[in-house]
C-alpha cells in the first residue's frame, strides 16, 4: 500500500526539511562523542540521532536564532541537546527521568512533569517538542505550561506522527500493522499483549489532524505546518510550528 501511494504521490523536497547540511566544528567533535557513549553501539536509530538534531537546529533557526535559549521537553537520551548547542545555542532539557547515555553526556537535565514545569514565567526564548506530544498523559496542562514559561513570540517546533501516515502499515512506536486504526485505550491495550508495558512505552494519542494536534496544544497558536508530502498538510506533516503570541 505504501509503496503503491509513493508510486503516484511521491514526497517532495522541502526548502527546510530537506536543505543540505551545515555542521560547525563543535558538531564534529560532539558527534564522535555522542557515539562513543552509546549504551548500544550497534543501533542505528540511536547513532543518527544527532545528524536528526542537527537537522532539527537548521529548521528551528529559520524561527529563532542562536544564541537563544531553549527548553527541550521530552528529551530523551540528549542527542538533540547537545546538536543544538553545537549551534550555539543554550539548552534545558526537562524528562520524566533520567536517560543513561544523556547522564554519560552531561546533559542539562532537568527530571519533572512538563504539567508542573519549575521554570519562570518568560524563562526560554524557543521550544523543542520532538517526538513527545503523543506520549504526555495531561497534554493540555503541558502546553499551558509550555505557554508560561515562553517570551512572547518564541516558536515551538512540534513533531508527532501522523496517524494516517501509518493507519495501514506498522505504527511508529510498537511497530504493530494496522494499530492505528483502534481508539487510543485499545491502542494501549494491543500494544501491553504485545508485551509492550513499562512506562516508557506508553503512548497517549497519536493525532489525526493538525487542527486536533493545535486544539491540544493551545494556547499556543498555529504558525506554519511543514509537509514533504503531496497529500493535505491537514492529516500529512512532518514536523509543525507552534509560537506564543
Amino acid at each position: 500500500m505504501t509503496h503503491l501511494v509513493r508510486r503516484f504521490l511521491p514526497r517532495r523536497k522541502h526548502p527546510l526539511l530537506d536543505a543540505p547540511i551545515e555542521r560547525t566544528a563543535a558538531d564534529v567533535r560532539n558527534e564522535l562523542r555522542y557515539v562513543g557513549l552509546l549504551s548500544d553501539q550497534s543501533d542505528d536509530f540511536l547513532r543518527a540521532r544527532y545528524a536528526e538534531g542537527v537537522r532539527w537546529r537548521q529548521v528551528l533557526g529559520s524561527y529563532v536564532a542562536a544564541p537563544a535559549r531553549l527548553l527541550d521537553l521530552g528529551a530523551g537520551n540528549g542527542a538533540v541537546e547537545l546538536a543544538m548547542q553545537g549551534g550555539g545555542y543554550s539548552v534545558v532539557s526537562v524528562d520524566a527521568g533520567w536517560n543513561d547515555d544523556a547522564r554519560r553526556l552531561g546533559a542539562r537535565r532537568v527530571v519533572a512533569d512538563a504539567a508542573a514545569l519549575p521554570f519562570r514565567n518568560e524563562a526560554f526564548d524557543g521550544l523543542l517538542l520532538l517526538e513527545t506530544v503523543e506520549h504526555l498523559p495531561d497534554v493540555v496542562s503541558a502546553a499551558r505550561e509550555s505557554f508560561r514559561v515562553l517570551r512572547p513570540g518564541a516558536p515551538a517546533l512540534v513533531t508527532t506522527p501522523p496517524r494516517w501516515r501509518y493507519a495501514f502499515r506498522p505504527d511508529p512506536h510498537f511497530g504493530i500493522r494496522f494499530l492505528l486504526l483502534l481508539p487510543p485505550s485499545l491502542q494501549r491495550a494491543v500494544a501491553a499483549v504485545r508485551g509492550f508495558r513499562e512506562p516508557h512505552h506508553y503512548v497517549d494519542r497519536i493525532y489525526s489532524s493538525i487542527p486536533e494536534l493545535a486544539r491540544a496544544l493551545a494556547p499556543l497558536r498555529l504558525a506554519n505546518v511543514l509537509s514533504r508530502s503531496r497529500a493535505p498538510r491537514r492529516w500529512f506533516w512532518d514536523a509543525v510550528v507552534m509560537r506564543k503570541e
